[in-house]
C-alpha cells in the first residue's frame, strides 16, 4: 500500500513538473497587449491612447487655447521656444501629452477615490466594493501567486509560472500589436505603483492592494480588483472569426487555451475547452469619429476586438452599443458587426460629452468618448456698415476675451478683427480689411468656419 501511494505521488509530481516545463516553453511572455490598457507607465502613454477618451485635436486644441481665459496662461507658456543652434529658434515638443501632464490625474479622480474602477476600465476589472466573488478558502498548490514562481524550461532557462508574471513580464523590445512598433512593456510593480492609485491629498492607501496582516493570502487582495469573473472573461481571438474558449492559440487571453489556464494555476488536470465562459469582455480601440454634430444622425464605425464570441455553453454573444451621459442613455443595435468592427447608426443627439461602450450580456468594454458639438456653420456674412461684418450662423459658442489677439476670434485673411459682439448665433466684428468679397473666418471653441463677405441687401421703400 505504501509503495502504491509513493508511486502515485511520484507520478503526480512528474506530471506537474512536465506541465511546468511545457508551460515554460509555450507561450513565451510577454502577454499580448491588445486588450485593456498597455502594460506601461503613465509617462509612456501615447497621444493616440489619450485621444481615446480625450476625443481629438478638434476639441483639445481649443480647450488648451482656452487656458488663456481660465488659467491666465499665454502662448509661450506651452509653446516654448528653444535655440536651433544657428541663431534661430524652434518649438519644444508640445504634442506629447506627458510633457506637461507629468502624472496621471485619473487615479486621484472622484471615481478612483470611490474605487469605481469599472467607470473607465469596464469589466476588464472588478470594483473592490461591489461584493463580487472572492474565494475565502485557503490557498492551495494550484492557487495563483502574486508574483509566480520560477521553473526550469526545456532549454535550461528559468521561466515564471503560477502567477500574473507568467505572461505579464517586462520586455523592453516588445512590439505594440496595434501600431506594430517597438514599445516597452513594464513590470507589474511599475504599472501598478505608477497609477498613484488611492492617492488623495498626498496620502497613499497602500492597503488597497497590499495585505500586510495576512501575507499568505495576498492573492485575495489582488482579487479585490482582479476577481474570478473578470479574469476568466479576458480573451481575444487568435485566428478564428469568433472566440471559442479552449480553441485559441496560447497567449491571447486567459481562457483561449489550456496553457493559458496553466500559466496561473499550473494544473495537470482540467480542460479550458469546458470553460463555463459566457460573454467575453469586448475592447474598444478606435472610432471613425470622436466628435459629432448636434442634431444629426451619423454612421459610426467602432474598431476593437472580442465584439462577438461563442461561449462555453455554445451560445453566441453579440454586441450592442451604449451611449450615455447624465441626462441621456440609449442602447443601439449595430447595423453589422464582426469580432473586430461594429457599424452602428447614432441618432441625433444634443450637444454634450457622452460615454461610449460596447456591451454583451451584461459585460461592458473599456470607456470611450463621443463629444457632440453644436454644428458650426455660417449662414450669412454681411458687410453691415463700413469695415464691419455681421456673421450669422450656429455653434459659435462663448466669446473669446477682448484682449486675446490670436487663435480664437474673427479674422479677415491673416488680419485679426475687433469683436463688437458675440453670441452663439451671431458675431459682429470690425477691421479696415473688412470689405465685400473678402473671406471672413470665425474661430470658435468648436472649430473654425469661413465665408466670403457679401454686400448688404439694398433697402426698398
Amino acid at each position: 500500500m505504501k509503495k502504491s501511494l509513493l508511486n502515485l505521488i511520484l507520478a503526480i509530481t512528474l506530471i506537474m513538473g512536465m506541465a511546468a516545463v511545457l508551460w515554460a516553453a509555450v507561450p513565451p511572455p510577454s502577454a499580448n497587449q491588445y486588450l485593456g490598457y498597455y502594460d506601461t507607465k503613465y509617462s509612456a502613454y501615447t497621444k493616440t491612447e489619450c485621444l481615446g477618451c480625450h476625443v481629438s485635436d478638434d476639441v483639445l486644441v481649443p480647450r488648451h487655447h482656452n487656458l488663456i481665459i481660465t488659467k491666465n496662461m499665454m502662448c509661450l507658456d506651452c509653446h516654448v521656444l528653444i535655440s536651433d543652434g544657428s541663431g534661430g529658434f524652434v518649438f519644444e515638443d508640445f504634442r506629447t501629452c506627458s510633457n506637461c501632464h507629468k502624472t496621471t490625474p485619473h487615479h486621484v479622480s472622484s471615481k478612483a477615490v470611490a474605487q469605481d474602477c469599472q467607470g473607465c476600465h469596464g469589466d476588464f476589472i472588478d470594483n473592490p466594493l461591489d461584493n463580487h466573488y472572492v474565494p475565502t478558502y485557503p490557498v492551495s498548490s494550484v492557487t495563483p501567486m502574486i508574483h509566480g514562481r520560477e521553473v526550469t524550461a526545456t532549454d535550461g532557462s528559468l521561466a515564471t509560472v503560477q502567477g500574473c508574471a507568467a505572461c505579464h513580464q517586462p520586455d523592453a523590445t516588445a512590439v505594440d500589436p496595434i501600431t506594430n512598433t517597438t514599445r516597452a512593456i513594464y513590470s507589474n510593480a511599475d504599472t501598478h505603483h505608477g497609477t498613484l492609485i488611492g492617492f488623495t491629498g498626498g496620502i497613499g492607501k497602500c492597503t488597497w492592494c497590499h495585505n500586510f496582516d495576512q501575507p499568505g493570502l495576498a492573492i485575495r487582495q489582488c482579487e479585490a480588483c482582479h476577481g474570478v469573473k473578470s479574469l476568466h472573461n479576458v480573451q481575444r481571438p487568435s485566428s478564428t472569426a469568433d472566440i471559442v474558449p479552449g480553441s485559441e492559440a496560447a497567449g491571447y487571453g486567459h481562457i483561449g487555451n489550456n496553457w493559458d489556464c496553466a500559466g496561473c494555476h499550473v494544473s495537470w488536470y482540467g480542460n479550458a475547452s469546458t470553460s463555463p465562459a459566457t460573454a467575453i469582455i469586448p475592447a474598444i480601440k478606435g472610432q471613425s469619429a470622436y466628435t459629432l454634430a448636434a442634431g444629426k444622425e451619423i454612421a459610426l464605425t467602432i474598431t476593437g476586438v472580442s465584439f462577438v464570441n461563442v461561449g462555453g455553453n455554445g451560445v453566441t454573444y453579440n454586441p450592442s452599443v451604449s451611449i450615455s451621459n447624465a441626462t441621456t442613455s440609449i442602447t443601439l443595435t449595430p447595423a453589422s458587426f464582426t469580432d473586430s468592427e461594429i457599424q452602428v447608426l447614432v441618432p441625433a443627439l444634443q450637444a454634450g460629452s457622452y460615454d461610449l461602450r460596447v456591451t454583451k450580456e451584461g459585460v461592458k468594454s473599456n470607456l470611450a468618448k463621443l463629444v457632440v458639438i453644436p454644428e458650426l456653420a455660417v449662414k450669412t456674412a454681411i458687410l453691415s456698415s463700413k469695415n464691419t461684418v455681421t456673421v450669422v450662423g450656429t455653434g459659435f459658442g462663448a466669446a473669446p476675451p477682448a484682449d486675446y489677439t490670436s487663435g480664437l476670434g474673427v479674422s479677415v485673411g491673416e488680419v485679426q478683427c475687433k469683436i463688437l459682439s458675440w453670441s452663439d448665433t451671431k458675431v459682429v466684428a470690425s477691421n479696415a480689411a473688412v470689405q465685400v468679397g473678402a473671406m471672413v473666418t470665425v474661430k470658435a471653441l468648436n472649430g473654425s468656419v469661413s465665408k466670403p463677405i457679401s454686400a448688404a441687401a439694398a433697402k426698398t421703400r
